[in-house]
Order: C-alpha cells, then sequence, then structure tokens
C-alpha cells in the first residue's frame, strides 16, 4: 500500500540500542515496512544510563567500544539523532529528552508530520508535546505496558489526574490489545482516541520447523539431540520477567526429566545492578538448589531467536506484569505450546486458555505441573503448538499490522494537511 503523498514519521524514544527493551526493538523492526509504505522514518534517541550499560556489559563479559552507539544495527537509510542525557531517570532526563525533541522537529527542511513516542511517556513532557501540536505535528503514543498501581490514594489521584491530561491531549493513544485499551481508560479515565493494535509478527521469519532436518541441525548446533527436552523462555532475566518463579519450577523438573535442558534467552539484567544483589543470590541459589545447573543456559543477548524457538518443545512465560509480549507471540507463530503463568495485561488476543495455551497462577508446583504435562503429553504438544501458529496468523501478521498503523498515519497527516 503505497500513499501518494510521503509521511514523515520520527519514532521517539529515550532507549535505543544496545539496551533497549521490547517496544523499542519492535517499531525499529518495523521500520523498513513503514518506508515501503510511503512512510519516511527518522529516530530520535538519547544515551544510556551507566547503570543501564554495566549490566550490558557485565552481562556479556565483554568491554563495549567507546563508539558502540554510533555503529549499531539500524535498518538502511533510516538516520538516528541522538542527543546527550542526563545519567539520572527522573524529571529533568524527561525533561532535556522532551527539549530536545523540539528542537530536532524544528530543523530548517526537517519537520516530520507526526511523532510517534516509543518510550514511557510523563505528564511533565505536556508542555512540549503542546508545542509540536502547535506546530502542526501530530503526536501519537504507543501505550506497551500495563500501568502498575500504587496503593497510596492521594498519589493514586494525582497520577491518574496527569496522565489524563497528557493522554487526553494526544492525537492517539495505540495499544496492543482490549485488555490494555480497558486498563488505560480505568486507570486513568482518558478519554482520548485509543487504537488497538496488537504487536505484528514477521511470519515467515518466525514459523515452525520445515522438517525434521531442520529441527535436528539446529538443535545438533546447541548441543541437543533427539531425546532431549528443550523449554525455552524469552526475556531478561529480571524480577518482573517470573525468571526466579521458573528456576523454582526447574528445581522441581530437573529431577523429573533429566534430559531437560532450560534456556534463558535474554540479558541476565542482574549483573552489574547493586539493588538486585539478593535476586542474584536467589537465582544463583536455585541453579545449585536444581543440581542440574549445568543444564541451564543463559544466551545473552542473540540475533538467532527464530532458531532457538524452531529448536524447542515448548515455551514458558512466567513473567508478572506486561502489555502484548512480542516473546510469546513469536513462540506462538513458531508453533510451539505455550504455558503462561497469569499476569497482569494477559491478552484475550491469545487465544483462549487450554485450547491456544495453558494458563497457570503464579506457584512453582503448578508451573511444574502444566509444564511436565506438555513434555509428556506429545499429542498435546502438539495440539497447542498447531492452534497457537493459526491464532496468530489470522490477527497477527506483520504485513496486516503495518498496514493497520501506515492507515492510522495517513490519516492523521491528512488532518494536518488540510
Amino acid at each position: 500500500m503505497e500513499h501518494r503523498r510521503r509521511i514523515k514519521l520520527c519514532m521517539a524514544s529515550a532507549h535505543f540500542l544496545p539496551t533497549i527493551g521490547g517496544a523499542t526493538r519492535r517499531f525499529l523492526s518495523y521500520a523498513p515496512g513503514f518506508q515501503q509504505r510511503g512512510i519516511d522514518v527518522s529516530i530520535l534517541t538519547g544515551t544510556p544510563k551507566k547503570k543501564k550499560l554495566q549490566s550490558f556489559k557485565d552481562a556479556h563479559q565483554n568491554k563495549i567500544l567507546p563508539n558502540e552507539f554510533e555503529t549499531v544495527k539500524i535498518p538502511e537509510n533510516i538516520p538516528v539523532h541522538r542527543i546527550s542525557l542526563p545519567d539520572k531517570a527522573g524529571r529533568r532526563r524527561s525533561i532535556v529528552f522532551s527539549q530536545a525533541l523540539l528542537k530536532v522537529c524544528r530543523q530548517p527542511g526537517y519537520r516530520p508530520d507526526v511523532v510517534q513516542v516509543v518510550s514511557s511517556f510523563q505528564p511533565r513532557s505536556l508542555p512540549w508535546i503542546m508545542r509540536l501540536q502547535k506546530m502542526g505535528i501530530k503526536v501519537v503514543y504507543a501505550y506497551t505496558l500495563a500501568a502498575k498501581t500504587t496503593p497510596n490514594p492521594i498519589r493514586r489521584v494525582f497520577r491518574r489526574w496527569t496522565l489524563r491530561l497528557l493522554y487526553d491531549r494526544l492525537d492517539c493513544v495505540i495499544v496492543g490489545s482490549k485488555v490494555m485499551q480497558r486498563d488505560l481508560i480505568a486507570s486513568v479515565g482518558a478519554k482520548a482516541r485509543i487504537e488497538v493494535i496488537p504487536n505484528g509478527v514477521d511470519l515467515k521469519r518466525f514459523r515452525p520447523a520445515a522438517n525434521i532436518a531442520e529441527r535436528r541441525s539446529l538443535r545438533s548446533a546447541l548441543g541437543l539431540d533427539d531425546h532431549h527436552q528443550m523449554i525455552t523462555a524469552i526475556g531478561s532475566v529480571h524480577p518482573r520477567k517470573g525468571s526466579d518463579l521458573l528456576l523454582e519450577a526447574w528445581v522441581q523438573l530437573a529431577k523429573r526429566f533429566p534430559d531437560a535442558h532450560l534456556f534463558f534467552v535474554g540479558l541476565r539484567k542482574y549483573l552489574g545492578y547493586p539493588d538486585l544483589v539478593d535476586f542474584r543470590r536467589k537465582i544463583e541459589g536455585l541453579l545449585t538448589a536444581s543440581g542440574a545447573a549445568e543444564r541451564v543456559h543463559f544466551t545473552g543477548l542473540i540475533d538467532n531467536v527464530p532458531d532457538y524457538l524452531r529448536a524447542s518443545d515448548m515455551f514458558v512465560f512466567p513473567s508478572e506484569r506486561e502489555g502484548m509480549p512480542n516473546a510469546v507471540i513469536e513462540a506462538m507463530a513458531c508453533g510451539l505450546p505455550v504455558v503462561l503463568t497469569s499476569f497482569e495485561g494477559l491478552s484475550e488476543e491469545f487465544g483462549k486458555p487450554g485450547r491456544e495455551h495453558l494458563i497457570v497462577d503464579r506457584q512453582a508446583v503448578t508451573l511444574a505441573n502444566a509444564v511436565a504435562e506438555v513434555l509428556k503429553n506429545k499429542q498435546l504438544a502438539t495440539q497447542l503448538g498447531q492452534r497457537a501458529r493459526r491464532c496468530i496468523e489470522k490477527t497477527m501478521g506483520l504485513e496486516h499490522i503495518l498496514d493497520r498503523y501506515a492507515d492510522l498515519y495517513c490519516e492523521l497527516a491528512a488532518e494536518k494537511w488540510k
């Protein structure tokens, strides 16, 4: 779908390579598709926090080169404006980023039609958002994570009021699921335009293994044979991701399945973080308690995630709180049986529990039993995987999702051009 007039889109995210999260990574993967649809993409981002860099460095156990930020892999022909941000999180960092966004958009010859904000958005950014809109620029926000509630009633009321001011001022808020839409309306009371657009997945890249030979080859590269059982979890090893819960279940599973291997695909974020020392000790203690630490693998950041999924027997996602997790979508697209623990933001777009996936409560015993059931019951595993693939094919194919974004940006730009 090619629009007659090319649209200028600025994707703004305070977080970028090498320490980005799922939302930024997803929009970066969308960029080539946007270009093909008549949308010229540029990226505005900032320097990462030193603490995150230290974690990144420790997790990979190698030195980060001084110029690594300038040599990151990004789609071709997409300019990146990188600005220096204060190292500490909070008001100052947010204000500096908002000021920079306004400054970049005022550059001669560069004035986007639409700004797509990807990273977290704070009410203190409202004055700069209003200035962008006075320039005729449409501002869209991707609400990617279910809101975390606070027990303090005064803070809760203040947060609701300030966020409502922000969201109601935006031209559009994009959410990944109907659950997130309901969460946004209930927690903030927002009356802004809200569009439900699920995350898109490349169905050609994330697919089941073509045949037994391909699967054997992928498993062989990981040191696994046909008799081994491969359990995979994707995401940072972090308290919010429930990594400790999965290892608690592994303590029980390791003895029952002596040929099973557990793969954590993602950064060990507790490395280099002083505030996660207790979590690190817990992880290390659970590995020791399992008696099978040699069968637990931490991959770090990798580029060949589809290969790991195609080689796997099943996928486990024990996160506490999410929006629309890419990892689950990608695993389902690869035809894997998926076991989820119930979490804030769990979406009905993933299909029906017991049909397209299994959902258990957040207890190590129930999680271990669900994993064991899938590993032992080949028929159940096959049925869950096939239904999962069909579910994703229906609504989350990348081309369809890119068309929906392009239609939205075109509509907003057309309002500006009137």
